[in-house]
């Protein structure tokens, strides 16, 4: 299979190489684009104006100046692929992309730009403070089930996968809980004109997913891997049936 290996942690980051190194080994055609630095949190935002510097480090291994969705528009666009690749897979990402986070990860946007090309594409994350041990499970988890996965994901969709440190080897299908953040922000100076904010601890709670399946985060808590499909296109609100214009 040719896989096209991106992230948001960055080139040198130890997930994609566990990936890389797992899905070489196992002998699919593996192209690396990635960003030349951390850009997580960076959600879908891309590069529309300037330049954007692609540097290759060995063959079909890249890394650009660029975000997550960057690295597979430009990776398209001019053809670091002879052809369009089987599967893109975006990960894997150094901590959970649950819930909303599903939002703000650059690592999902990864994935959703390559479905929004049409290309078959999966997000995988790890708990963060995982060891190498949880990187190499979840890497090998994904090849073991490879084909089967991407071969279930439908048109403008794209695969999130969440691996715990506790992983048991089992996966369960999970439905997008809501995650709050109750971030501490503190003014760090302020000179009477510009005032200089900082973000020191970030807590959070979590709320359970509506309908059939448990939320992402609780099968994550039970030790399985939970996987879910997430639309590329956000949907319109049922309370439009009632709005008045």
């Amino acid at each position: 299979m040719k896989i096209l290996l991106s992230n948001d942690d960055g080139f040198d980051a130890i997930g994609i190489k566990v990936l890389d190194d797992v899905l070489s080994s196992a002998g699919h055609e593996v192209t690396v684009a990635a960003p030349d630095s951390e850009q997580s949190g960076k959600s879908h935002s891309m590069t529309i104006r300037g330049r954007v510097r692609i540097t290759e480090h060995g063959p079909r291994r890249f890394h650009v100046s660029g975000t997550p969705a960057d690295c597979i528009i430009y990776s398209h666009r001019c053809s670091l692929f002879p052809s369009v690749p089987d599967l893109v897979v975006s990960g894997i990402n150094r901590g959970y992309n649950l819930s909303a986070d599903i939002i703000y990860s650059g690592t999902c946007a990864a994935a959703r730009q390559a479905a929004i090309y049409g290309m078959k594409a999966i997000a995988i994350s790890a708990e963060d403070g995982c060891g190498l041990d949880t990187f190499d499970a979840a890497a090998r988890y994904l090849l073991d089930n490879l084909e089967r996965l991407s071969s279930q994901i439908p048109p403008m969709t794209f695969m999130n996968i969440n691996v715990p440190s506790s992983f048991t080897g089992e996966a369960e299908k999970g439905g997008i809980g809501f995650v709050h953040y109750e971030d501490d922000v503190v003014v760090v100076s302020d000179d009477g004109m510009v005032k200089e904010l900082e973000i020191r601890g970030c807590g959070f709670n979590r709320q359970g997913a509506e309908g059939p399946y448990r939320a992402d985060f609780e099968i994550c808590q039970s030790g399985r891997a939970a996987v879910t499909l997430v639309d590329v296109l956000p949907h319109y609100s049922p309370a439009m049936a009632g709005l008045e214009i």
